[in-house]
């Protein structure tokens, strides 16, 4: 049974919560069957016909199905259904997004989110990937509201009751879970012709002046896109909507992506790099879905990382050809360590998987998905050459268009561009197996020996092998080898050459090198690596820290020799470290690491300055703003507080510094302080403001303050898209995370009826960072009994987590603290 076209009519009820619609389903039979089965979950069915006769059915709730009681023979078939639901606050299928306007009224909005399998709940269908069908959609509307769907508005007519009945135009053949329909008070930009294709923001009244920066990167992103994929834009229009309430980032929805408010609308004069970078970035995501997921789809679930991974892939390109300034691909280390992190662990996963109940379609989308599968496509790229990658991207999609494929159709059609290199056996080796291998470096006279083993935070003797591109710097001159054994060996123009293993940093690998090969790093040869090989030195030994090859203390003396770096990734790396240690030790050890921090710390910033220099870049201003924070909450250097204390007072102007003070401050802030943050928190002017103090509110450190800020999250002030973030902060606490954790413990079974289910599992992800033993015990005794089906593998990976973290603390503490405090 296969579908190829829709004709939906729905008609929202905003005030009441409920919608009443008629579905027409043009289906094709290809073999008799007895009974015809659709999706359908939370709606009532009033009535079906199938070629205009009333048939009997019947709701199978476990597997939310539709039954149709009727025999189909082989042929066309038309199947017409009237059916009533419930607008619902849970951020799923059809749902309300609410929003207080100008006179403080509660305004109501009705949007979709239909990823992964929840289309079924705003009517019935055929809902999985793979069936693939036109829409035509029609909204039955108040007149006073805006409607938009996928496809452009092609009439909008007086009903003669107050009604609009709004209908759009078809779409392309797409499958159910990239439908869209939102009614409500909204307001649109005057739409931006790009190259024909004309792009709009929408957005609640009074926040049109928050839309250029968003409008910006579209036009970019839609004229780039066409460019990189020699592909036309595949469809009519882009409308781009910042929304309220929305439990994900955005949604790739044909020709109306959604937004959180926060990834859409910004003011450059008040948001930080990040901040807009983030904004660049989600945009920039969506819209390279529209051809690699909309235009071209996975056949079935467990295709969806590679859909994910290929936009995570194209919005850094994108981006680093947005702002080049920016250096989108070195920031993006950040990420592949994120993905380091989670498949360092004995519980990660193979990038693809088997998926067959939503629950698994869900725990996909994680930062495997993401950040290693983009990653991964990033390293293949680079290995092959821009070119060559782009022109295989391009002959998929031409290939397949409209339709759906698997995995092996991506490397076989980069594999026909590119026929001297096993595009499928190398991506095979790394897709299909969990982990990623660490690369061991060493001399042998004038040979350069590698070898590889899965890297793993404990003790493994796994015996994968991966087809590894590696990247060589032999004295400046590059090179390439792609290690598909355990061993190789390549000759050395000398026994002292300098060697750069991952040079370039774009391989998905950790690397370890020699006594030898380390020592000729250094010094000179260290301040001559590019910015990301300098990034991976720092990161692999963080790594090697708690994996036990290097002690803490060790760590702490080798960041120290990077005083004289100025790169914003370098000392992004470094901060991370130097978090980690900070939650090894306590008392007069965590005094004297502060003291440590800040002397490190404290002459970088006299050097950059404590103000913005005219004309530097964004980066600059970046690095300052990050170590201001090093300096002031890390190094707990009263000046640096001081000062920032001062910014924060006098509302400077410069984001960077303007973030760093609203962290620090709260790090030490008074109860009058924690007044002034919920009050900036409730009237800020942007999203970004908003989170920025609302997230602060977690940084406090008297525990009342952060019990505040628990009852804050769990009140109407917060939106329940927020709540689970703003606990995980509290629980992140490093003072009053056990507090936290106990009164999300304690409310769990509320909490999970509250919040949207995807967001359960982010709600305690700082678990992580509770590591002493009772904590320990009492947090893995809690979800041994209370699991989290929707995202077991990802609940499994933090308990780990957790465990190997509280390892490093029990290994590392007291050495840390000796040699911290011995005089």
């Amino acid at each position: 049974m296969v579908p190829s076209r829709y004709r939906l009519v729905l008609e929202p009820d905003l005030a009441g919560a409920t919608f009443a619609g008629t579905v027409s389903i043009d289906v094709t039979a290809r073999d008799s069957v007895d009974l015809v089965k659709l999706n359908a979950d939370e709606l009532e069915i009033a009535s079906i016909r199938v070629d205009g006769t009333d048939t009997s059915f019947h709701l199978e709730p476990t597997t939310e199905r539709l039954v149709l009681e009727s025999p189909l023979e082989p042929g066309d078939a038309v199947i017409d259904i009237a059916f009533t639901g419930t607008l619902n606050d849970k951020l799923r299928g059809w749902y309300r997004s609410t929003f207080k306007d100008a006179d403080g009224v509660e305004r109501v909005i009705a949007t979709t989110q239909m990823q992964a399998t929840d289309c079924r709940r705003a009517f019935p269908c055929f809902d999985e990937p793979e069936f693939k069908a036109v829409f035509e959609i029609t909204l039955v509307v108040d007149q006073d509201l805006l409607a938009v769907s996928n496809g452009a508005e092609a009439s909008r007519t007086a009903r003669g009751d107050g009604k609009d009945v709004v209908a759009f135009k078809p779409t392309m053949l797409m499958s159910t879970y990239l439908v869209a329909f939102v009614v409500g008070p909204l307001e649109a930009t005057d739409p931006i012709d790009v190259d024909g294709v004309p792009l709009r923001v929408l957005h609640v009244p009074g926040k049109g002046h928050l839309t250029g920066f968003g409008a910006e990167i579209g036009a970019f992103s839609l004229r780039w896109y066409q460019n990189y994929y020699g592909i036309p834009y595949p469809t009519d229009k882009l409308d781009m909507l910042a929304l309220p309430d929305f439990a994900a980032g955005a949604m790739e929805n044909l020709g109306c992506i959604t937004y959180r408010e926060s990834l859409l609308l910004a003011d450059p004069e008040t948001a930080t790099q990040y901040e807009m970078q983030t904004v660049a970035d989600v945009v920039a995501h969506e819209i390279a879905h529209m051809w690699f997921g909309d235009l071209v789809t996975m056949r079935w679930w467990n295709g969806i990382w590679l859909n994910e991974a290929f936009a995570t892939f194209m919005e850094i390109a994108c981006c680093d050809a947005f702002r080049p300034d920016w250096l989108r691909w070195t920031t993006f280390s950040l990420e592949r360590s994120a993905a380091f992190e989670t498949d360092s662990l004995d519980s990660t996963r193979s990038v693809e998987f088997p998926v067959e109940a939503p629950e698994d379609c869900d725990g996909m989308f994680d930062v495997l998905t993401y950040q290693k599968g983009g990653s991964l496509l990033r390293m293949l790229e680079q290995y092959l050459g821009v070119e060559g990658f782009r022109q295989g991207i391009s002959l998929y999609l031409k290939t397949h268009a409209y339709g759906n494929t698997e995995t092996g159709d991506l490397w076989d059609a980069i594999e026909k561009v590119n026929p001297s290199v096993p595009v499928r056996a190398l991506m095979d080796s790394w897709i299909w197996q969990p982990g990623y291998p660490l690369i061991s470096a060493r001399l042998d006279g004038a040979s350069l020996v590698l070898s590889q083993q899965r890297f793993s935070f404990t003790e493994t003797d796994d015996p994968t092998v991966f087809v590894v591109p590696i990247h060589l710097s032999i004295d400046g001159a590059e090179s390439k080898v792609l290690l598909d054994s355990a061993e190789a060996v390549i000759a050395l123009p000398s026994a002292d050459a300098t060697v750069v293993v991952n040079a370039g940093g774009h391989g998905f690998m950790r690397v370890a090198y020699d006594d030898a090969l380390r020592a000729g790093l250094a010094g000179d040869a260290l301040r001559s690596l590019t910015v990301i090989d300098r990034y991976n030195l720092v990161d692999d030994a963080w790594s090697a820290v708690i994996t036990g090859r290097l002690h803490a203390a060790d760590f702490l003396q080798f960041v120290e020799a990077f005083h004289d770096d100025r790169d914003l990734a370098v000392w992004q790396a470094i901060a991370i470290g130097l978090r980690g240690l900070g939650r090894l030790v306590d008392g007069p050890a965590y005094q004297a690491l502060q003291g440590r921090i800040a002397e490190l710390v404290r002459p970088v910033v006299a050097d950059l300055g404590w103000a913005p220099a005219d004309g530097e870049n964004e980066l600059t201003s970046k690095l300052r703003g990050l170590l201001v924070g090093v300096l002031a909450v890390q190094g707990n250097d009263a000046d640096a507080q001081a000062r920032c204390r001062q910014m924060l007072s006098d509302d400077t102007t410069d984001p960077e510094l303007a973030a760093a003070a609203a962290t620090a401050v709260a790090s030490v802030g008074s109860d009058s302080d924690y007044e002034d943050y919920l009050q900036r928190f409730r009237t800020a002017a942007t999203p970004q403001l908003k989170y920025r103090y609302m997230y602060a509110l977690a940084e406090f450190p008297a525990q009342d303050q952060v019990a505040r800020t628990i009852d804050l999250a769990l009140s109407s002030d917060v939106k329940t898209q927020d709540a689970p973030f703003l606990l995980n902060r509290c629980i992140a606490n490093r003072a009053h995370g056990a507090m936290a954790w106990e009164q999300v413990r304690r409310q769990w079974a509320e909490l999970n009826e509250k919040f949207p289910d995807n967001t359960i599992v982010r709600m305690i992800s700082s678990i992580t960072t509770l590591t002493t033993p009772h904590v320990v015990a009492d947090v893995q005794g809690f979800f041994s009994e209370h699991p989290i089906p929707q995202a077991a593998k990802t609940l499994e990976q933090l308990l780990e987590r957790q465990r190997v973290n509280a390892d490093l603390r029990t290994r590392e503490a007291d050495a840390l603290a000796s040699a911290l405090t011995q005089p």
